[in-house]
């Protein structure tokens, strides 16, 4: 606990205002002091006596990278304080607020990097109402978040399944025809039957996949770990809204195959916390997604695929935020 600057001031001139006192007798000078000097040490001891407030965080929600989310702070207590929240680089790093307690200061919290990262603890520097003294310390209101890897749109649902699995140059058993989406490969439309029409028209093929299990590797050279679990969690999330069910491996961890939302969610979390390495099970996998300097690529069997020819946008075909 010290003076602030003005606490300073306050002090200087009640000292001064006793000095002159005393040494010209000036009485009704040096009653000036009396009450400055009580402000002052009044003001330490209501510090001393309230303690650091104690302070509350809101719960940040996992989303993808890209994305940002509110952060709140209670405050109890009374006084000026100054929250400092540390946060690590990959949210946005560390943050302040000034406020009047008690008191909720909202922060906007930006994802910018996939993994877990640790929020808190406070650091709080609390001043009394007059701004005489003031004191700081530390709370230790701390949380994690997990931040996910970007997911990129591949197209619609039968997307998947003519670019990225074993039999899609060889699938050939024709189902109908139906009106061409912005989300349609250009070489699925059926020109000649678009001629006779206003509008394109695209080929579907009958899809035997629904049954069908997919083993997704992943592996990247040194300072690639990002391009390598973003694009391992577009091939998956594809795989998944195709109807496969998916087992993922990666340098760090192995996902047993599963389906649905929650396992959606347990391919996301692994992908978000791996590390860059190289992939034990290369030689088993369905598709491999492989990052290195020169760029990512998707192998399926004999085919290898530069993973940005394989997506449509990098808009996130999921809704917004993760389920839990």
């Amino acid at each position: 606990m010290r003076p602030t600057i003005r606490g300073v001031v306050v002090l200087t001139i009640a000292g001064a205002a006793t000095a002159i006192g005393v040494q010209f007798g000036q009485r009704g000078v040096a009653a000036i002091a009396a009450p400055l000097f009580v402000a002052v040490v009044g003001a330490a001891v209501q510090l001393s006596l309230r303690g650091l407030p104690s302070v509350e965080r809101s719960p940040l929600r996992r989303d993808f990278v890209g994305e940002s989310q509110s952060l709140t702070l209670t405050a109890d207590g009374s006084g000026i304080a100054r929250l400092t929240d540390r946060r690590a680089e990959g949210i946005g790093g560390t943050a302040t607020a000034r406020c009047s307690l008690p008191s909720t200061v909202s922060f906007d919290v930006p994802y910018e990097r996939r993994g877990e990262f640790q929020l808190g603890p406070v650091d709080v520097t609390l001043t009394d109402t007059f701004g005489l003294v003031v004191t700081s310390g530390t709370v230790e209101a701390t949380d994690s978040v997990l931040v996910f890897p970007p997911v990129s749109h591949l197209g619609g649902a039968d997307a998947f399944v003519r670019t990225l699995t074993a039999d899609a140059e060889e699938r050939e058993t024709f189902d109908r025809l139906r009106e061409y989406t912005p989300t349609d490969s250009l070489r699925d439309i059926h020109w000649k039957s678009s001629a006779k029409r206003d509008g394109l028209l695209v080929t579907e093929f009958d899809d035997d996949s629904g049954d069908r299990e997919l083993l997704v590797a992943a592996q990247s050279t040194d300072g690639n770990g990002d391009a390598m679990a973003a694009a391992a969690a577009t091939v998956a999330v594809g795989a998944l809204r195709s109807g496969f069910t998916v087992e993922l491996s990666t340098p760090s961890q192995r996902v047993p195959a599963g389906f649905g939302e929650r396992h959606r969610s347990r391919l996301l979390e692994a992908l978000a916390r791996t590390d860059a390495g190289q992939c034990e099970c290369e030689a088993d996998a369905d598709l491999l997604v492989n990052a290195t300097d020169d760029g990512v690529t998707v192998r399926v069997d004999d085919r290898t695929e530069a993973f940005d020819e394989l997506t449509v946008s990098h808009e996130n075909p999921l809704f917004s935020g993760v389920d839990s």
